[in-house]
């Protein structure tokens, strides 16, 4: 059989698990790995290894080229399964496309397919991790694709599982298929063998643990925390949620355990839109609290955002921002929404008028550009009304009722609940709300996106939240890599101080042999000022010609990518050494 995904810089963990199940019973696997939506090399491979089924693993977003491909394998003549978490959440649309759908954790439906004990059709195990996880075979993969053996990070899942209810996630919907939360744990040994594996195969100065609540259960942790470093001794890197860090034993277990680092979400630095609209119910204290507890503890942190969700403006993303800037992670990492439909957020989007499009009009990337309808005022037309209509833990967004107006015209109408077959409608609007003009639309997607191309760098600049404030407000046209240089010079003058932003500029020129600097880092040096091994980062870019080119869109989305990658290394897993920042917060 033959294993689909699309390629990443992680390792798919989902194939190597199925890889490890094609292996105990007998069968020979290969795998691909797409890369820019191109399925030549499936159509190549399914040619030449004439497998007798193909598995396609898929995700929304990804899903409409990915069912092309599904057809075009079936018509070689070739039966093909879809799983993954777009069959898990959309089997009826994948079914058209598929003789086998898998729905939920498959790992015992894979097994019967392969014994040929599974009809045609869609399929569902109620009983969750029924026979736990399998032994994943990474070698294969590893032989197969060189650059993930070589990667100095390997990725283990180590539970499955998570309570918590994000709208723009689909555990909560997750946990109801199955009848609730449940945390699926491996044994603590079983994790040890597979960290041992790694360490004794292939190159490894990390380990990311994937699970969505690391240490979630604290005796496993503990079992953890005191064999993992003696057994294995590499260092690895978690994600948690924030609550989590209430418990400060966890923490020191984390460290005494070899955590070097820590990976978690705060998504907004509004508060109402963390709460009503993300259900995210944290407060800023305890933000500030938990990520406080992390780095006493010397951690390296990345903290998660999103930007352009509902009733959010380009103010209440400056205040994610300028929550970042005080928080100072080692990363701010943050993607734009994507309002997937079978999500509450989905649910919000469409309820209320920002999205009316399917999933099939969703993109892959959520590094891209805002694709909803935004409102005007952001969210203080709203915000008043949910506040006082809140009951208990769930957000009162979900139960309002809204009179949408076609499309580009008038107002949408907000009633407090949606009483539709039981009193009949309200008569008296709660609130109105109005969205922008086509024209204002596209200005506010536009200034989210150029905002989440430098969120990273300007997280790392003293009031880095001001200097963002002044460029996004030019018009789209000014967004220039010059521009931005010349903004910055005024505002690292006025933080700084006039000699020392001389000074920082005299140490950047030495670092490339003086007596100037290249064009480009001229125009702009303030980035290179504030990253780790800033003047290193600047010579790189230079070599790769990231800056030459004249389209700003395209230097913005690659320079954004590069300060990216730049600071995994350096600053988050530091795989790479590096030199402390020329300017520090």
């Amino acid at each position: 059989m033959i294993l689909v995904m699309r390629h990443h810089v992680i390792e798919p963990l989902g194939v190597l698990y199925l890889l490890g199940i094609a292996k105990k019973l007998g069968w020979d696997a290969q795998v691909v790995l797409i890369k820019e939506s191109d399925f030549t090399p499936l159509y190549d491979e399914v040619e030449r290894f004439k497998p007798d089924i193909v598995g396609f693993s898929i995700w929304t977003g990804w899903h409409v080229q990915t069912f092309k491909a599904c057809d075009h394998v079936r018509e070689m003549g070739v039966p093909v399964a879809i799983g993954g978490p777009h069959a898990t959440f959309n089997a009826d649309a994948c079914l058209p496309h598929a003789d086998w759908v898998i729905k939920g954790e498959g790992f015992r439906l894979f097994r019967k397919l392969l014994e040929g004990d599974l009809g045609h059709g869609i399929h569902f195990d109620d009983e969750r991790m029924a026979e736990g996880f399998p032994v994943p075979d990474r070698e294969l993969l590893y032989n197969l694709y060189p650059e993930l053996g070589r990667s100095p990070i390997k990725s283990i899942m180590c539970s499955v599982g998570c309570p918590f209810k994000c709208s723009y996630c689909y555990a909560p919907h997750y946990n109801n298929m199955y009848g609730g939360f449940e945390l699926t744990l491996r044994p603590v040994d079983e994790v040890i063998e597979e960290g041992l594996w790694i360490r004794e195969n292939f190159p490894c100065d990390l380990i990311y643990f994937q699970d969505d609540i690391f240490g979630f259960n604290l005796t496993w942790l503990a079992e953890f925390a005191e064999k993992w470093p003696k057994q294995v001794g590499i260092p690895w890197h978690c994600q948690i949620r924030l609550e989590m860090t209430r418990d400060e034993r966890r923490l020191d277990l984390f460290r005494d355990g070899g955590c070097t680092g820590i990976t978690l979400a705060i998504e907004s630095g509004n508060d109402f839109l963390r709460e009503f609209v993300l259900f995210r119910g944290m407060t800023d204290d305890l933000i500030e609290e938990g990520i406080r507890k992390i780095q006493d503890r010397g951690l390296t942190l990345r903290t998660e955002q999103i930007l352009a969700v509902p009733f959010s403006d380009i103010q209440t993303d400056i205040e994610t921002l300028k929550f970042n800037v005080k928080l100072k992670p080692s990363m701010a990492w943050t993607s734009i929404l994507q309002p997937y439909g079978g999500t509450n957020m989905g649910t919000i989007a469409s309820k209320f008028g920002f999205w009316r499009g399917t999933n099939d009009d969703l993109d892959e990337s959520f590094f891209d550009r805002s694709t909803l309808q935004h409102v005007k005022g952001g969210r203080h037309s709203i915000e008043p009304v949910a506040r006082a209509l809140k009951s208990g833990k769930e957000s009162s967004l979900l139960g309002m009722k809204v009179d949408l107006p076609p499309v580009g015209e008038g107002n949408a109408k907000v009633f407090p609940r949606d009483l539709v077959g039981i009193n009949g409608n309200p008569t008296t609007p709660a609130c109105e709300i109005s969205y922008l003009s086509p024209e204002e639309n596209a200005r506010y997607c536009d200034q989210t996106a150029i905002l989440q191309r430098n969120f990273d760098w300007l997280s790392k600049v003293p009031d880095g939240h001001e200097l963002a404030t002044r460029f996004v407000a030019l018009p789209k046209e000014e967004w220039t890599w010059a521009t931005l240089g010349k903004f910055g010079e005024v505002h690292f003058v006025e933080k700084c101080g006039f000699d020392n932003v001389l000074l920082f500029k005299a140490q950047l020129t030495e670092a490339f042999g003086g007596p100037t600097l290249p064009e480009k880092i001229a125009q702009n040096p303030y980035p290179f000022f504030v990253l780790p091994s800033g003047p290193d980062f600047a010579r790189y870019l230079v070599e790769k010609n990231v800056l030459e080119t004249a389209d700003q869109k395209v230097l913005f989305d690659d320079f954004g990518k590069e300060v990216r990658y730049w600071l995994y290394g350096r600053a988050l897993y530091k795989t790479e050494e590096a030199k402390p920042a020329i300017v520090a917060l």
